[in-house]
């Protein structure tokens, strides 16, 4: 039995700390273009602005922790 997914996920921002002390940040995005023809014209004015403007915001968050972990004085 197949079900629809009534769920996509559209935008994902992962911080990631491995054993070796690497920091790393991963942003993950759908190409809303593909999802174009299962929404109305409103929905996908409203998705593209939204995804817009949170890249925007996570490009932000990226550059602080960057800065931030730049200035850091690292010790043996």
């Amino acid at each position: 039995m197949t079900s629809k997914k009534h769920e996509a996920k559209l935008l994902q921002y992962t911080l990631l700390y491995d054993r070796t002390g690497k920091l790393v940040t991963e942003r993950v995005s759908t190409d809303i273009e593909k999802l174009k023809s299962f929404l109305s014209t409103e929905e996908y004015e409203l998705l593209n602005t939204t995804l817009r403007e949170c890249t925007k915001k996570l490009d932000d968050i990226h550059i602080y922790i960057e800065n931030h972990l730049d200035a850091r004085k690292f010790t043996d």
